[in-house]
């Protein structure tokens, strides 16, 4: 599949999920304004909006050590850059696991890092996600 292609289906995915989205909220007052509208619905209805405003598309890459996966994320997500963004040497480069995400709210790329310090933290990644202020934020 070449880069054009995967980029239209991501919009097309987008476009889907907003034009649902508007859909559900229109779904709401037509209710109401129709008297079968209850509190139980109206909140399953906002569920579904905001399960759906929150969704995010998510790739895994699973396989042993030095099997190419750093490379395949390199070739599929950074080609336009000219070079490796993520290290892909020989040998153990990226151990632990590494997320990358689409910030589509932010109009610059850029690399967000979590210091290896915060290990030593009884903290979980998930409240270090939450946790800004631990992050090293690196304009690309």
């Amino acid at each position: 599949m070449d880069k054009m292609r995967f980029q239209q289906q991501l919009q097309a995915f987008e476009q889907w999920k907003s034009n649902i989205i508007h859909t559900i909220e229109e779904y709401g007052p037509w209710l109401e304004a129709n008297n079968m509208s209850t509190p139980e619905v109206q909140a399953r209805i906002q569920h579904t909006l905001e399960t759906l405003k929150n969704d995010r598309l998510t790739i895994a890459f699973v396989a042993e050590f030095s099997r190419g996966k750093t490379e395949l994320i390199n070739a599929i997500f950074f080609a336009d850059y000219g070079r490796r963004l993520l290290p892909s040497e020989a040998g153990r480069t990226t151990m632990c696991p590494t997320e990358i995400f689409y910030d589509s709210e932010r109009d610059e790329p850029y690399v967000r890092l979590l210091p290896i310090e915060t290990r030593l933290q009884d903290t979980t990644l998930s409240q270090l996600r939450k946790d800004t202020k631990q992050w090293v934020h690196y304009p690309l």
